[in-house]
């Protein structure tokens, strides 16, 4: 360099990248829990949230199980100012044609509730932020390598976010199709559900009935629920072989609902679209030095109602292990990933005796294969978009 230059200031893809214990990639329940039970240990810590909360978020309904770990991680004040819909129950029809009714009245829990569920994330997101963590919205990562000796290097597309990250660990919370973090990722695929999602305007308001309601049909089952304001929203689940063989109108359909059909007289069909739903555990869901959560571990079908539930242990555990192997304890990640196949078997055991129940379609192509699926391995599981999540606790429960 002449004497006396100066040397050039270094571009915004020169500068030297942002280090974190940790990133996590991925800001809904599972994601944002996880970060802001990190930043709580005191950790420097990188949330990526590919959006800015504007676009429809799935999984509408929650258990009232999920309060005691709402109230556990300090969060019960700000979700009760956010104007979610108190759920009091759920109706359903399954295995027969007898509507059954289950009150939360009861629940030593409390009642359960219907989400504003960007809200909802975007509160947990804040909620991580005012921990510590350093939330990145609207900001996409695009790739996941290792660096030696040790540690990853994100790069991220986003005008708020640096190009690229550094991170020793990191944690995949980016939903049912995940991240290809070190390159061999497999998913033991359970099973495979399309849901037509259908959100609904009343011009009177919203239903007067404020329980979930649960229909078994031929073709498949139907999920329903109030929202707050004055939508509900409404999923027929079926699988890909049913769909094709029957186009899945809507008016045939709800002829044969009759628990289901009242819930669209005087609604205006406001969107719809098919998603693909499928039941898989990623194996395995922790290595060395990255690990999975949510969805991106392992996905449930909506049938559990445990997604958001699911979400949050998942997120706890999570935290606590990342935080042990920071530390030193090498089988901590193991360990988790370990936990996470064992809970996916037990909930997959559930899944197939809770389909077995409805007995009245023995012969019909949908009810037959859900009840012997055939399991699959594949390199990744390929769904194209994030899948709904009715989320309520019963009659399937643990």
């Amino acid at each position: 360099m002449p004497q006396g230059a100066t040397a050039p200031t270094p571009g915004p893809r020169t500068r030297a990248a942002p280090a974190f214990a940790a990133a996590v990639i991925g800001g809904g329940p599972a994601g944002a829990v996880t970060a802001l039970c990190l930043a709580r240990r005191g950790l420097r810590v990188a949330l990526f949230e590919a959006t800015r909360f504007n676009g429809p978020r799935y999984g509408e309904t929650l258990p009232p199980e999920i309060n005691p770990l709402v109230k556990t991680l300090g969060l019960w004040e700000r979700f009760l100012t956010d104007g979610h819909l108190e759920s009091p129950g759920i109706v359903s029809a399954w295995g027969t044609g007898e509507r059954s009714e289950s009150d939360f009245v009861r629940n030593v829990h409390g009642c359960g509730w219907h989400l504003d569920r960007r809200r909802f994330d975007a509160m947990l997101c804040r909620a991580a932020e005012d921990a510590g963590a350093v939330v990145f919205r609207g900001a996409r990562v695009l790739s996941c390598r290792r660096k030696a000796p040790r540690g990853w290097e994100l790069t991220v597309h986003g005008r708020a976010a640096p190009p690229r990250v550094r991170a020793e660990v990191v944690v995949d919370a980016s939903g049912r199709n995940g991240h290809r973090l070190g390159g061999k990722v497999r998913f033991d695929v359970e099973d495979r559900l399309l849901a037509i999602v259908m959100r609904l305007e009343h011009d009177g308001g919203r239903p007067r009935d404020l329980r979930t309601y649960l229909e078994a049909t031929p073709d498949g089952w139907w999920y329903s629920a109030p929202l707050p304001g004055r939508e509900s929203i409404a999923m027929f689940f079926t699988d890909r072989e049913t769909y094709l063989t029957t186009g899945a109108e809507l008016g045939p359909l709800l002829e044969r609902s009759p628990l289901t059909r009242p819930r669209f007289a005087a609604a205006r069909l406001l969107e719809s679209r098919v998603l693909h739903v499928p039941s898989a555990v990623r194996a395995p869901a922790a290595d060395d030095d990255c690990l999975a959560v949510g969805d991106s571990a392992a996905a449930y079908d909506p049938l559990s109602g445990r997604g958001i539930f699911k979400a949050f242990r998942h997120a706890m555990a999570a935290a606590d292990a990342v935080h042990a192997s920071l530390n030193g304890e090498s089988g901590a990640l193991a360990a988790y990933g370990e936990q996470v196949g064992q809970d996916f078997a037990e909930y997959a055991a559930l899944r197939r005796m809770y389909y077995a129940q409805e007995t009245r379609w023995v012969e019909a192509g949908f009810w037959r294969r859900r009840v012997t699926p055939v399991i699959e391995t594949t390199a990744r599981r390929g769904t194209p978009r994030a899948a709904p999540d009715p989320g309520y606790s019963q009659p399937f429960r643990q």
